[in-house]
């Protein structure tokens, strides 16, 4: 009997050892977290003016801009959908904004002129795909020339600068308490989303029409205004992130955001949302995003050449993903 009882306690340590590990995995983001952080002592050894405080805060500020996008991406891929237009809505509404200082209008004014703008590509995008029942991919694909078609035109092909103000410049270069204002917006925007993601019906009404459009819709769920909501959302993300950069850069170039709509899908997936819908997470998508910069970041100190950045930038995405995807079936 005492060797049972032993055998049985033994037994039970062992099992809750092993719900302990898989609790543990099942954490927010907890497997990407944990690839950041091999990343990031892989390029504390090989790089040594990598751990520094210049370095860290332009790596999290370069970071930033895909990060927000790929925030708007995860509410747009937990549907079920995609936004190949954000790059160029990025672009846009930047260059918008800089051209509406240019011509003399209130910072503030044209900051909410190239919100506006954001919101309504991505509203427009949602109408299309969801009362027209056109593939998303198709219709964002579209928005995507035609949002850089408006941008070279209204650069005419040169970059613009000169109308950067002060204010506009703190905007992505100044800081409070020495924490960058960038960071300080996205960290606000983050845990607005967050919030908005997890702990309302809006975020439940989400996943579940991502999961099945059909089965929510019979439930009671309004999934043609979701779906067209996140497009919006996706573009309102779009032209902060665009209007940070341009703020950052105090000048609109004709291929702004260009590509990042593959940087923001590629931090989701990292981060663990779906391409199918139904699964996601904001503390992934950070973390997903980070990862990226990291990757960036770190080929630059190394000096790497452009050709063979994308090739190893491919590869890395590749294991992280496939890792994520490992660690999640595991739990």
């Amino acid at each position: 009997m005492m060797i049972d009882t032993k055998i049985a306690t033994n037994s039970n340590k062992a099992s809750n050892s092993k719900s302990s590990l898989v609790s543990f995995f099942k954490l927010e983001g907890v497997g990407v977290f944990i690839i950041l952080i091999l990343l990031s002592l892989f390029l504390t050894v090989m790089i040594p003016s990598f751990l520094t405080f210049d370095n860290i805060s332009n790596l999290l500020v370069q970071s930033i801009f895909i990060m927000i996008i790929a925030f708007g991406m995860m509410f747009v891929l937990s549907t079920g959908g995609i936004d190949l237009s954000v790059g160029s809505v990025l672009g846009l509404t930047g260059g918008v904004t800089g051209w509406l200082m240019m011509s003399g209008l209130n910072m503030w004014i044209a900051i909410l002129g190239g919100l506006i703008l954001g919101f309504l590509i991505g509203l427009i995008n949602g109408v299309i795909i969801t009362k027209l029942k056109i593939s998303a991919f198709l219709v964002t694909f579209a928005m995507l020339y035609i949002a850089r078609g408006l941008l070279t035109l209204l650069t005419k092909e040169e970059p613009i600068s000169s109308f950067a103000t002060p204010g506009f410049v703190f905007l992505a270069q100044g800081d409070v308490l020495g924490i960058p204002t960038p960071f300080l917006i996205t960290l606000v925007l983050f845990l607005l989303l967050y919030f908005l993601f997890k702990f309302t019906k809006y975020g439940r009404f989400i996943i579940a029409t991502g999961s099945n459009t059909e089965a929510a819709r019979l439930s009671g769920v309004s999934t043609d205004r979701i779906n067209i909501s996140v497009y919006a959302l996706s573009g309102l993300l779009a032209a902060v992130a665009g209007i940070l950069l341009t703020s950052r850069l105090t000048s609109v170039q004709p291929l702004m955001g260009n590509g990042y709509e593959l940087y923001a899908i590629a931090a989701a997936a990292i981060g663990g949302t779906s391409m199918f819908g139904g699964k996601a997470s904001m503390v992934g998508v950070t973390m997903g995003s980070l990862i990226l910069g990291l990757i960036a970041n770190g080929l630059d100190l190394l000096l790497v050449d452009q050709f063979y950045r994308l090739i190893i930038t491919g590869i890395i995405i590749i294991i992280a993903v496939a890792i994520e995807r490992y660690l999640s079936r595991k739990s």
